[in-house]
């Protein structure tokens, strides 16, 4: 056991040389006491030029984001996840078709860490982050450890910029950057949004109406009006506020990616639009809003609180799948605050037009009268939010690798979608409780515009196009594009699809026994390719190199493939990842622990030719006719 503790030991130790003389010039640590107790970890990654590596933000389907793994201890708990000191630059990157976060020269990164006691202890554990130049990637595991004394005095902050400490957003987790401000938007038009609901909008009148009624003053009901918002966003604040609270540390990291919440998430989109489609209707138990009922009836300015929980309440079924939302984008994004602050900021927009009337009630007057526009809203909302469903149904799929989902499929379950509901609005089919109407509006007209013409901006995005605008809503590029020819169209589907064309649509293992076994069988040499699921010129590489056709020719016919993923995430006894594993080999046997490395092998797992890296079409094909 001792000797085996020393071999991995001794690996990580080459794996680190290697990456260090591979983009990383140095990774430095230092712990500060924070004013409230509380430790920061501050971790700083010095880069060679030409090179960069990617923020703590992660993205569906793109390169991995860096992130730090404490050693279990009882001395301490992380507090949130691992986030980005500055703000990083953002490019379009080819190889995964979407927008990435990056940082070139220095980053840093900042853990908060909370202490058990005031005794000292060391905080061990390690930064895994990747780094590309353009021709290659490399994956690093870089070991952190950190003494820490929590008794020293507090506000040795002079390592940490001053972003960090002077501002409060920056200290808490949360974003100072437009992402931030972005969400408190769609936030508060998502409040706005939900008043024009059908559970929302008849209700206004009423609602108003004892805002401002009972022989009260003017005064006495521009309060009672502000009462009523600022209960609105008390409601929901606490709604975030449990979020906040039941978000472990260990699933703020992960659960961007994790299937549990993205599957959480799909079914409560699914079942919201179902509603709103007219199958169901969805309520919270009536005997809240009965009791809440009782207590407004008893008048006064503390009945206004009353009348803002009943109409929390009963307004549930319209306003579940924006307050959904809003907690789904909170929570995917791992910030510990996004909940809290972006119900609040729902909670604003939601209550600000009962406000606003409660202050001037003649504008009622102008307002349009309920009717059939409003579930016409109720089915809008439905088509948008099994649009999005599918995102996160894409996430589970890329969880599991099973590639059911494609870009392919995706885009076309959105093209679907988009000429529905511009169909649905020139009247072509009516859902069951929908009004007969006379004639379509223009209103109408520009809305069937706006979403055939969407469907048809997403139909190039099936023959291949990178449909930037949107690149990161939808899944990246993986070979699932429709081709046509003369004799008609055919699908490429997936990874291993005969009837496709380009180096994804070759079989291969990702099992190195396995197909060391089927070169013994056959007499075919092993065509092995060291990779990652988040390596962007891995991607490229087989977009161009690789899918060439006189590559393919010789790929196709005369080698065994083996796809050796070094972050393979399952288990494995000796190496704890299948992945380490692989890197272990790469390194042992090629000196390198850069991706793509390709090499060929004989049954015996002997190298024939290689290794070689990122190259032009004419050096791959060298390196195959050894």
């Amino acid at each position: 056991m001792r000797l085996k503790r020393i071999t991995t030991a001794v690996i990580s130790g080459l794996i680190a040389l290697c990456a260090s003389a591979q983009g990383v010039i140095s990774v430095d640590s230092k712990a500060s006491v924070l004013p409230d107790g509380n430790v920061e970890l501050l971790l700083t990654v010095n880069l060679e030029p030409g090179w960069y590596m990617y923020s703590t933000v992660p993205v569906s389907g793109g390169p991995m984001a860096t992130s730090f793994t404490a050693d279990g201890s009882s001395a301490f708990t992380l507090s949130g996840g691992l986030q980005d000191v500055e703000e990083a630059h953002v490019k379009l990157d080819e190889g995964f078709g979407i927008d990435v976060k990056y940082f070139e020269g220095t980053a840093q990164f900042r853990q908060v860490i909370v202490p058990a006691s005031q005794e000292p202890f060391t905080v061990t554990g390690y930064l895994e982050f990747q780094t590309c130049n353009g021709a290659e990637c490399t994956l690093n595991e870089s070991e952190v450890s950190v003494k820490v004394d929590p008794s020293a005095a507090p506000g040795n902050t002079s390592a940490a910029p001053a972003a960090v400490t002077a501002d409060d957003s920056s200290a808490s987790g949360t974003s100072s950057g437009q992402g931030f401000w972005s969400f408190l938007l769609i936030a508060f038009l998502a409040g706005l949004a939900g008043v024009i609901t059908p559970c929302v909008f008849p209700m206004i009148p009423m609602t108003v109406g004892f805002l401002i009624g009972g022989g009260s003053t003017r005064r006495a009901g521009v309060l009672k009006g502000v009462i009523f918002g600022l209960s609105i966003m008390v409601i929901y604040t606490l709604l975030g506020l449990v979020v906040a609270l039941f978000q472990s540390t260990a699933a703020t990291d992960a659960i961007g990616t994790h299937w549990i919440p993205n599957l959480i998430f799909a079914l409560l989109f699914l079942v919201f639009a179902v509603s709103f489609l007219g199958a169901f209707e969805i309520t919270l138990p009536s005997g809240l809003a009965n009791k809440a009922d009782r207590e407004a009836d008893k008048g006064g300015y503390v009945a206004a609180f009353f009348v803002a929980l009943a109409m929390v309440i009963v307004s549930f079924s319209c306003t579940g799948p924006f307050v959904g939302s809003i907690l789904a984008a909170a929570v995917l994004d791992g910030v510990a605050l996004r909940p809290i602050v972006g119900m609040a900021v729902f909670g604003l927009g939601f209550s600000l037009p009962f406000v606003v009337l409660s202050f001037f009630p003649g504008v009622m007057k102008k307002l349009p009268k309920s009717g059939g526009w409003l579930n016409m809203v109720k089915v809008v909302f439905a088509y948008i939010m099994l649009a999005f469903a599918m995102k996160f149904l894409y996430n589970i799929d890329a969880y599991f690798g099973w590639g059911i989902i494609t870009r392919l499929g995706f885009i076309a379950s959105w093209v679907v979608l988009a000429l529905l509901l511009g169909l649905y609005f020139l009247g072509v089919f009516r859902t069951s409780h929908d009004s007969p109407t006379d004639g379509i509006g223009w209103g109408r007209h520009i809305a069937a515009i706006v979403c055939i013409t969407f469907a048809f901006y997403l139909i190039p995005g099936l023959f291949g196009a990178p449909l930037q605008s949107i690149s990161g809503l939808i899944p990246p590029m993986d070979g699932s594009t429709l081709t046509l020819s003369q004799g008609g169209s055919q699908a490429s589907s997936g990874d291993n699809a005969a009837a496709a064309t380009g180096y994804s649509t070759l079989e291969y293992h990702t099992d190195l026994d396995k197909a060391l076994a089927e070169s013994k069988a056959t007499g075919k040499p092993v065509f092995v390719v060291f990779k990652s699921h988040t390596c962007s010129v891995c991607k490229q590489m087989e977009a161009t190199v690789l899918s060439s056709a006189a590559v393919m020719d010789r790929l196709s016919g005369d080698f065994v493939i083996a796809h050796l993923y070094v972050d393979d995430k399952t288990e494995d006894a000796e190496f704890r990842t299948l992945g380490r594993r692989y890197r272990d080999l790469e390194m042992r046997q090629f000196a390198s622990a850069s991706q793509p490395l390709y090499a060929v092998v004989d049954a015996e797992g002997n190298t024939l030719s290689g290794p070689i890296g990122s190259c032009s079409e004419e050096e791959f094909l060298n390196f195959l006719n050894f």
